[in-house]
């Protein structure tokens, strides 16, 4: 059966329609008490960072969540993995210096060591409390496989490479804008691995520059992913308003991305029905041939 591209006017009206389902399903959304209790263990057991060293962290790995430093994780009995590269940060320098009013000796900050930290996915070994409760999407489907076909093209055109392998830690995905590319983990299930897939696209149409806030990036690409996987038959409500519910800072800040995430999904949903047309097209004329 051929792909029948919805005209403009339904496009927005379906779209307009997921859009409501999302601010509604979000703002609603009430967290499993356990996985709650997981995240304030995990904000307990990980160092606090300056303003200015949060900015180093995320500008080096934008998917960091929980960062330390080898030592650290080590008492956590976890082991850096082979291979992965430290986040570079700034930690003071201190020394005695002598007080030319008192003439005695204080400790003072007198500059800044870069030291090198890695984020919890980098890391593995003994459970974190976070791994008990992670969230997921399960099952297969053909549509997540479609999607996953049409993230794959649209991601090649924008000259960004994509690819399924091994990702440490409980990082489903990430867009790494240095490279210019997307990963996703490939222990994921296929529903999973499409809602994913999505996410990490619009991080790479959009977010490439990172000038928007953690809360802002993980919003509006969960919040798109949701819109587009759900027009194309696949729904992950049971996971996309839980997991914007977890970035936002206020129970309404869904409601300051809407307008974007709606021309955003509306733009992805033009170029997810450009693909399905063309690949329907060629699988015609292949069959003729």
């Amino acid at each position: 059966m051929v792909y029948k591209r919805k005209t403009e006017e339904e496009r927005q009206k379906e779209v307009e329609v997921l859009s409501s389902i999302l601010e509604e399903g979000v703002m609603n959304a009430t967290m499993n008490p356990e996985r709650f209790k997981a995240l304030l263990e995990m904000a307990a057991i990980f160092p606090k960072y300056s303003f200015r060293n949060v900015a180093l962290i995320h500008n080096q790995m934008p998917k960091a969540t929980y960062v330390a430093s080898f030592k650290k994780f080590r008492e956590l009995g976890r082991n850096v993995i082979k291979g992965q590269k430290s986040i570079r940060i700034l930690a003071p320098r201190i020394a005695n210096v002598k007080n030319d009013e008192t003439g005695e000796e204080e400790r003072k900050i007198i500059g800044f060591l870069s030291v090198p930290v890695f984020d919890f996915s980098q890391t593995e070994g003994k459970p974190l409390p976070l791994e008990k409760y992670k969230l997921k999407l399960d099952g297969n489907s053909n549509e997540s496989e479609n999607i996953i076909e049409a993230v794959k093209f649209i991601a090649e055109q924008d000259e960004c490479h994509f690819s399924m392998s091994y990702v440490p830690g409980t990082t489903c995905g990430y867009y790494s804008p240095v490279e210019h590319r997307i990963v996703v983990s490939d222990s994921l299930s296929g529903n999973h691995k499409a809602k994913t897939a999505v996410h990490e696209l619009v991080h790479s149409k959009v977010h490439r520059k990172n000038n928007e806030t953690k809360e802002e990036q993980e919003s509006v690409a969960e919040g798109a992913a949701f819109i587009v996987c759900s027009y194309f038959g696949l729904d992950t409500s049971s996971y996309s308003f839980e997991y914007i519910r977890v970035w936002s800072k206020e129970t309404e800040s869904i409601l300051k991305y809407c307008e974007q995430i709606h021309e955003i999904a509306s733009t992805l949903i033009s170029e997810f029905e450009t693909y399905f047309e063309m690949n329907e097209s060629l699988e015609i004329n292949l069959a003729i041939a």
